[in-house]
């Protein structure tokens, strides 16, 4: 299955763009995007219809958070994602249905919804993400050259970098090929800044101990019989 060990990081994401590009109101009416050059469509979506958008994903979060409501959680994500594609609370919400999607080990419904969100195009910033997600979903249904040509849109200096890095790992020891495992997993360590948990330095660091342990290939003897 799909590794969405790290869907915080998505919420994290959406709180980094909402400070950086916008901020609501106290009643949640009107979100302030002006100046933010990456935005594309504002001009087409009047400010209620915006603030509408994020008052519905708010809720959402809400909801999800409590095991009871995560259906109807679900069901208002999919109805954010109908009414408002072209925006980020609609992709956001895309996301939300495609972990959903993997929990579920339906693979196909969360690969459509991660296609949909890609072509939504709303923001570049979150093309990284989008890449991220179904590279985990590709290497979950075992299509490993798919998957590193998902993660190849993710750039050095990405904030995805050190996921899409652990996960190029990942699907390079899938692949047999531990040497290239190895220097994805030191990639990611090292791209890894202060902030990320001591969890994931102990899970990378583990799975390169792993390695170390792992016995070499036997080599051919000089006469070209076995060993």
């Amino acid at each position: 299955m799909a590794d969405y060990r790290t869907e915080e990081e998505q919420i994290e994401l959406l709180k980094k763009w909402w400070r950086e590009n916008g901020k609501s109101t106290v009643a949640g009416v009107v979100i302030a995007l002006a100046g933010y050059a990456g935005w594309m469509g504002w001009t087409s979506h009047p400010q209620s219809t915006m603030a509408a958008a994020a008052d519905q994903y708010q809720q959402m979060l809400v909801l999800a958070e409590t095991p009871d409501d995560q259906g109807k959680a679900a069901e208002m994500a999919e109805q954010l994602r109908n009414q408002h594609p072209r925006t980020v609370y609609g992709v956001f919400a895309a996301l939300y249905l495609a972990k959903n999607a993997v929990l579920a080990n339906d693979l196909v419904r969360a690969g459509e919804l991660l296609a949909w969100a890609r072509e939504q195009n709303v923001d570049p910033s979150l093309n990284p993400l989008v890449s991220l997600r179904q590279a985990q979903v590709l290497y979950a249904k075992g299509e490993y050259e798919q998957a590193l040509s998902a993660l190849s849109g993710i750039r050095v200096g990405d904030a995805w970098e050190p996921a899409a890095a652990e996960l190029r790992g990942d699907v390079l020891l899938a692949q047999g090929k531990p040497a290239e495992a190895r220097a994805s997993y030191e990639a990611a360590l090292k791209a890894i800044d202060n902030t990320a948990t001591q969890d994931r330095r102990a899970e990378l660091e583990m799975k390169l101990a792993d390695l170390a342990a792992s016995p070499a290939a036997p080599a051919a003897s000089p006469e070209g019989g076995q060993p």
